[in-house]
């Protein structure tokens, strides 16, 4: 198993097939990917399954799993914006089973220092929906700069914050 990044309690690998019940658990409920980019839920496990095949050629979409249970607990996001100008984006998934834990902060501090440490990055934005209210709040709690509303990205206007690295 390759390791993208760990953080106290995570480990953040590529997605693997023995991830799909677990994902396709979340993805197909509508509550849970009503504020992704793609809010459309997964309608069946086979569906699920051929994501995760087509995820091994997207490295900046990765599996978050519990370091204490291996559990799938969610994903995270450290990729280039679609649509962007050479601007990179965080962002975090937390499975509903594991949610308000602490786990999307944890999961966004883990990315954003990949992302200034080993990508050498000298900001990254976060894109969220005004209505989810819980993201929102991780943002702030990541000390990441709200820079107003935007429709550039995903087809959908969304809150738009970034972070720089501290000197």
């Amino acid at each position: 198993m390759s390791t993208v990044f760990e953080t106290e309690r995570l480990v953040v690998t590529p997605w693997r097939d023995d991830h799909a019940e677990a994902a396709h658990a979340a993805y197909s409920q509508p509550d849970f990917v009503r504020y992704l980019g793609n809010p459309v839920p997964h309608p069946d496990l086979a569906h699920t399954r051929a994501w995760i095949a087509r995820l091994a050629d997207h490295p900046g979409f990765s599996a978050v799993e519990s370091k204490a249970t291996g559990e799938l607990v969610g994903a995270a996001i450290l990729q280039p914006l679609p649509g962007g100008d050479g601007e990179w984006e965080v962002g975090w998934h937390v499975m509903p089973a594991h949610q308000r834990q602490g786990y999307a902060t944890e999961i966004g501090r883990g990315a954003i220092a990949r992302g200034f440490d080993h990508v050498q990055l000298h900001e990254i934005y976060a894109i969220v929906r005004p209505e989810n209210a819980a993201s929102l709040a991780v943002a702030r709690k990541l000390g990441m700069q709200p820079l107003g509303r935007t429709d550039r990205y995903y087809g959908v206007t969304a809150e738009l914050f970034v972070i720089r690295p501290t000197a």
